[in-house]
């Protein structure tokens, strides 16, 4: 089977789930056409793939070659659908008279996700299925705390019009209340959609003790760990106002995992300066590999998710939980369900200077009392090996 991947974006959690869907296709047998824009084609996930598959990895440039530049352009979401859904369309023409495509796997549907609903797909008879993350609008029915979506139900609507697409396999979702939804309300769609838990992985050997060392933390300090691209989403701003404050304990450490943003790193040039000579602020600003990722993880007590505005689910949150570490989290979104829902820590106002620093200090206590027990129970499906088994192609269909 020719199967036919496009990932657009480097971003986030992007790469890491591209990388793995992509080797996961190659290992069942199929060929696979990787299409990306070219200034991503040195990214060193792809080298990595392109060296260890030879001939079975076809990479290509996305046909629209002013892509990065218009995507930098203001436009409203849906103009933005509607320009990357003709993109998809450009590049599965492009990949099709190449070689015959059998299947089209998005690892992104929201990128047009809404578009595709309104218009159809864009691989025309072409089999195809993808994940999505972003849609919110059924969230309130279900004690989300979150602002209702602009146009919900029209994205509703079109969603649910994406679902009855004939050459649709299969929509995946990491929101399990969006199935939920689905089931209670549509429940002559729930074939067309499934729930596949947000895979997250610790690969490593170290240990508390051995990461701390490596890491050069002392071993009884209280480490709090931001862990991904760190921008201004993630409520530095919130946390180091916190951490500088005289009414949190001088034990508690700061580690930032991950590759900073000009402004964050602007921000922290001065605002870290009070931690950096306490030796309370140690950084990976870096590209983190998977041992890396085990390491932070194993060196922490309190993972952070005082993220602004982030209402859909986190590959961090999940990461955390596995690790069996205590959260301090937005109150908003799929993040402070899961927490509340899940008992994985403490819900705060990322807004309200108190709330962060009472929610670090009584976090500091629980652990350092050894009172505090995070269960990685509710998490045990959410392995790569699941959900890459899950999203393989239905080649009978």
């Amino acid at each position: 089977m020719h199967i036919l991947i496009i990932e657009p974006a480097s971003s986030g959690h992007h790469f890491i789930y591209l990388e793995k869907i992509v080797t996961h296709h190659l290992k069942l047998g199929h060929q696979v056409t990787l299409c990306t824009p070219q200034c991503l084609h040195e990214h060193i996930l792809i080298k990595k793939m392109l060296s260890a598959t030879l001939s079975s990895l076809n990479v290509i440039d996305l046909s629209d070659k002013d892509y990065q530049q218009k995507l930098k352009v203001k436009r409203s979401d849906i103009v933005r659908e509607f320009y990357i859904r003709n993109v998809f369309k450009k590049t599965y023409q492009n990949a099709n008279n190449r070689k015959p495509v059998d299947y089209v796997f998005l690892p992104y549907v929201d990128y047009c996700l809404y578009a595709i609903g309104l218009l159809g797909s864009p691989f025309g008879k072409t089999q195809w299925s993808g994940i999505c993350m972003r849609p919110s609008f059924h969230h309130q029915n279900y004690g989300v705390i979150t602002p209702r979506p602009k146009l919900s139900k029209l994205k509703q609507q079109l969603f649910l019009k994406l679902l009855s697409i004939k050459t649709l396999d299969k929509l995946f979702t990491i929101d399990e209340i969006l199935v939920r939804f689905i089931n209670d309300k549509h429940p002559l769609l729930n074939k067309s959609i499934e729930y596949t838990p947000d895979p997250a992985e610790l690969i490593g050997a170290h240990t508390y003790q051995s990461a701390r060392i490596k890491l050069c933390i002392p071993e009884k300090a209280v480490v709090i760990l931001v862990y991904g691209a760190i921008d201004e989403r993630k409520g530095i701003r919130a946390l180091i106002k916190a951490l500088n404050s005289s009414s949190v304990a001088d034990d508690v450490h700061l580690l930032l995992v991950g590759r900073q943003s000009e402004a964050v790193k602007a921000f922290l040039s001065t605002e870290s300066s009070k931690l950096l000579i306490q030796k309370r602020y140690h950084e990976l600003n870096d590209f983190v590999t998977d041992e890396d990722q085990q390491m932070v993880f194993a060196a922490s007590d309190i993972v952070w998710l005082g993220y602004r505005n982030h209402f859909t689910m986190s590959g961090v949150l999940v990461l955390a939980a596995v690790s069996e570490k205590p959260i301090i989290g937005c109150s908003q979104g799929l993040i402070g369900w899961y927490t509340q829902e899940k008992k994985l820590g403490i819900c705060i106002d990322i807004e309200n200077h108190t709330s962060v620093c009472n929610s670090i200090n009584d976090l500091r206590n629980e652990i350092k009392s050894e009172k505090i027990k995070i269960s990685k129970k509710p998490f045990e499906k959410h392995n790569w090996e699941d959900f890459l088994n899950s999203i393989k192609p239905n080649e009978a269909s």
